[in-house]
C-alpha cells in the first residue's frame, strides 16, 4: 500500500461558532508542518464538527502520528475524542497537474 488518506473528525466544543473554530485551526499548522510523512492537510469545518483530510506517504506514517499522545491532545483541545478513518488511494485524478495516478504510477495521456 502506498499513500493513504485519513479523514479525522471531532465534535467541536459547545458554543464554538465558525469564526471561533477557524481561529483555533491555525494553531496546529506548525505541528503538522513538522510531522514526518504528512504530505498535505485540508482543514474541515461544518457547524458543530471540525476535522481534517490528511494525505500520508504511508500507513506507517499515519500510525506514528495518530498515537496515544496525539489522541489525548485532540481530546483535550476539542473536548471530544477524534474519529479516524483510513482509506487507500488506488487511483487519483489530479486536474491541477493534468494527470492520473494509478497505484502510484502515472497513467500517460490520461487526459486525452
Amino acid at each position: 500500500m502506498g499513500q493513504i488518506i485519513a479523514v479525522v473528525t471531532y465534535a467541536m466544543p459547545e458554543g464554538k461558532d465558525r469564526p471561533t473554530a477557524v481561529q483555533m485551526f491555525p494553531d496546529s499548522i506548525p505541528r503538522y508542518m513538522a510531522t514526518e510523512g504528512l504530505l498535505r492537510k485540508n482543514v474541515l469545518y461544518r457547524e458543530g464538527l471540525g476535522g481534517g483530510i490528511y494525505l500520508w506517504e504511508s500507513q506507517e506514517a499515519s500510525d506514528r502520528a495518530y498515537n496515544a499522545e496525539w489522541k489525548e491532545y485532540m481530546t483535550e483541545k476539542y473536548k471530544h475524542p477524534p474519529r479516524i478513518e483510513i482509506y487507500e488511494m488506488p487511483i487519483t485524478m489530479d486536474r491541477e497537474f493534468d494527470c492520473v495516478y494509478d497505484d502510484g504510477a502515472v497513467v500517460p495521456d490520461a487526459a486525452e
